[in-house]
């Protein structure tokens, strides 16, 4: 027997599934919280009325990366959203995914160059590896991990296919 996929979304107040927003949906009990829960019965999904968890909040996303912009740690945006850090932690890497990479012009000069910091303690190092147009110093590719030519090559490689000039 199949296991019954769903998952509670956010409504809008106009009544219609956020799913499929069809309007065949019936009640279905109610959450811990004692709110009522609606079922859709066209596209098989769960959602209430509305959330009181600030998580759920479709701005969310706009709050986080000014925050983050401005230097305020995980633990410190997570209090100023009143969210959970893993919440946050996942919310941030969503946002990374839909950032788009940026592109990479031929007969321009790039700079490459390497990064060495720690993670929890200093006998856990990791290395940044980027290059960076010269001319506007904006960074158009990075890797993070060991010192190894493997962690460079990733970044050259990105470089080498856009037939440009190195400096080292």
């Amino acid at each position: 027997m199949e296991k019954n996929k769903s998952s509670c979304i956010r409504v809008s107040d106009t009544g219609v599934c956020p799913h499929c927003k069809g309007i065949e949906w019936v009640k279905n009990g109610f959450t811990k919280n004692r709110k009522q829960q609606y079922h859709c019965k066209p596209c098989n999904k769960r959602f209430i009325d509305y959330y009181t968890y600030n998580a759920y909040q479709p701005n969310l996303n706009y709050q986080i990366v000014p925050l983050t912009k401005e230097g305020l740690g995980i633990r410190s945006t997570a209090r100023v959203l009143q969210i959970s850090v893993t919440t946050l932690l996942k919310r941030i890497l969503s946002i990374a995914k839909d950032v788009p990479r940026p592109a990479i012009s031929k007969g321009k000069v790039y700079e490459v160059d390497e990064l060495r910091t720690y993670i929890g303690n200093k006998s856990r190092l990791v290395w940044v590896a980027y290059a960076l147009e010269r001319e506007t110093r904006k960074v158009v590719s990075f890797y993070v991990g060991a010192r190894t030519n493997k962690t460079l090559r990733i970044v050259l490689t990105s470089l080498h296919q856009s037939q440009i000039h190195l400096h080292f």
